[in-house]
């Protein structure tokens, strides 16, 4: 009798154990980590939020369940650009972080992969190849392996940068500004993405828009942010100028501004001058108008598609 009564006492011990062992598993086992983004590298930007994206690292050591979804990145979102703490549950993870920028940047279907992590941004619409100018994008990322440990507090520190050139575009000698109402500016052979971990513009060859307005008497300028230009592909640069006549014509004039593109990338230049010497006038039109207006209202809606 003593036997039995054991041996149910020990089959039921095993059965509390494994019950226990089986919701130990399911508890979830955070970690604290200290998120620092350190601005020494990049100049902080203003009126923004950061982003951090943690992607688990699958090995022996850290066994993740595909059922429970863990392969998709976690996402973390910091109202002070200077970082905070977080939870995040225990495990190896690699990092990525973003500024927020004012909505214009967008990730890819990618971007659920480290190594494939793509910021993009919207298409113009009318023009199959043509995108609208992104937001500053400062990014970094870590190649080491960060682990988190259960209850055990760890620090990141990540070292953003500016990784979308913003250049000045000037265009000299245009007489007879008072003859067109506006005008819409497109650099042609832009990247249409940014890849983080390789650190690169991605190979797709875009057109952009950009916005013009009077600097002058005979002056125009306007400002264009991009992810970069063509680092495989031999395509020219080319700058196309579209004028709104007061009669309601177009007026086109384009330049190729290749060399002075190269020349900014090959230094690393976040910021220059892109500039040009036209030195031609505008048609005078047959009708009366109210001449050249010195800001872009009016100006928007209208775009020219461009065959290059």
């Amino acid at each position: 009798m003593k036997r039995h009564i054991a041996a149910a006492l020990a089959a039921l011990t095993a059965t509390i154990s494994c019950q226990h062992k089986e919701l130990c598993y399911d508890h979830p086992h955070n970690g604290s980590l200290k998120v620092v983004f350190d601005w020494t590298k990049a100049q902080e930007p203003v009126g923004q939020n950061m982003e951090l994206f943690l992607f688990p690292v699958i090995s022996p050591e850290n066994p993740i369940r595909p059922e429970s979804g863990a392969f998709r990145p976690l996402h973390y979102q910091f109202y002070d650009i200077h970082g905070g703490t977080i939870e995040v549950p225990s495990g190896a993870y690699r990092a990525i972080c973003v500024n927020t920028g004012t909505g214009a940047n967008r990730f890819t279907d990618d971007s659920d992969n480290f190594e494939d992590f793509t910021v993009t941004t919207r298409a113009a619409g009318k023009a199959d190849d043509s995108i609208l100018e992104p937001d500053i994008l400062y990014s970094d990322h870590t190649l080491a392996v960060v682990g988190i440990e259960d209850k055990v507090q760890q620090t990141l520190v990540m070292y953003p940068v500016q990784r979308t050139p913003r250049y000045t575009v000037i265009v000299r000698n245009i007489h007879n500004l008072g003859g067109a109402r506006g005008c819409k500016a497109s650099l042609s052979s832009l990247s249409c993405s940014y890849l983080e971990v390789p650190c690169l513009p991605s190979d797709a060859s875009h057109t952009q828009t950009l916005d013009m307005a009077r600097a002058g008497e005979t002056v125009l300028a306007g400002q264009i942010t991009i992810f970069g230009h063509r680092h495989s592909k031999c395509l020219n640069h080319i700058l196309t100028l579209s004028f709104t006549l007061l009669d309601g014509q177009q007026y086109t004039v384009t330049a190729d501004v290749s060399g002075r593109m190269d020349e900014l990338s090959r230094e690393g230049r976040m910021t220059g001058d892109i500039e040009v010497d036209l030195d031609i006038e505008i048609p005078k039109p047959i009708s009366n108008g109210s001449g050249f207006q010195p800001t872009v209202d009016g100006w928007e809606g209208e775009y020219i598609d461009l065959s290059m």
